[in-house]
């Protein structure tokens, strides 16, 4: 099989992706929601949740139409929701990092935040993404901006969790920080493996939009496998949730357990004693 051009071995492979992206994602919001101690944090952990959904209910499906059937719609449609889902998930994770800077580091102040604090964290990251998408893709000449866009929140999130490292140092016995810093690693442990996932993607962006490669011949292989690790980056929470949240893995037991009593309480179906019998190289895609 050829890996270097689009197949059905790549359709199955993003395709599986779409899926656990669409049930993972989904499961995980439906398990915040379902806590009965939610913490405001918690929403803001929907909204990466619901960026990340996005990626699977739609930027990946555009991509395998894109690919399937090339069309210059289709292919401006899904720019811009993956340009659009990317920037939200991004900077939410900013955001989140802000929060946990603000927890550990001014726990008092952040006892009197108000519900519209929170609203508005969760609002900003959609905002942006939208205002980018929009004038990236209708006035040409900042579209060289969108390379350098997500290093903002990157930025900040490097400043952020660098104070909450400083901040727990000094604050070892403080059981409610030690909480509060575990949920912080936590979070840190998913912006760091998100990074991974996203960076060489938006490395190959560079050196495309500088025209490094313009004496380099990159292939499909490369751009698949590019596209699998950034997609992949929203399947990143998934997995860590229940091995660093108790809540959350606590919720998910309940769930299970829930399913398994319905399943035992069922009755069993009565066997009928009769028997029916049944009668008789795809165009390549730019980056």
């Amino acid at each position: 099989m050829d890996l270097n051009s689009w197949n059905t071995f790549w359709l199955l492979c993003f395709g599986l992706l779409a899926i656990l992206i669409v049930v993972g994602n989904t499961l995980t919001i439906w398990i915040f929601l379902k806590q009965k101690q939610r913490k405001r944090t918690s929403f803001l952990l929907i909204s990466l949740s619901f960026a990340d959904l996005l990626v699977g209910l739609l930027t990946i499906p555009l991509l395998i139409a894109l690919y399937e059937a090339f069309s210059v719609t289709v292919s401006m449609v899904f720019r811009c929701v993956d340009v659009f889902t990317a920037l939200a998930s991004i900077y939410t994770l900013g955001v989140i990092s802000l929060e946990r800077m603000f927890v550990v580091a001014w726990p008092y102040r952040h006892r009197t935040l108000k519900l519209r604090a929170y609203i508005c964290a969760i609002a900003t990251p959609w905002i942006m993404a939208t205002i980018i998408t929009v004038l990236v893709f209708t006035l040409n000449s900042v579209r060289g901006l969108l390379i350098f866009c997500p290093a903002a929140p990157l930025i900040v999130m490097c400043l952020a969790y660098y104070v909450i490292w400083k901040k727990q140092r000094s604050s070892m016995g403080n059981q409610n920080q030690s909480r509060e810093a575990r949920l912080a690693k936590t979070l840190f442990l998913i912006t760091g493996a998100s990074i991974l996932t996203w960076l060489p993607f938006q490395i190959l962006n560079i050196v495309v939009h500088f025209g490094v490669t313009e004496n380099i011949l990159y292939s499909t292989l490369t751009i698949l496998l590019v596209r699998v690790l950034q997609f992949s980056n929203s399947l990143v929470n998934v997995i860590i949730y229940p091995f660093r949240i108790p809540g959350f893995r606590k919720t998910l037991r309940q769930m299970l357990r829930c399913h398994q009593r319905f399943n035992d309480r069922a009755p069993t179906p009565a066997v009928s004693r009769s028997v029916v019998l049944p009668a008789n190289s795809n165009q390549e895609i730019a980056l």
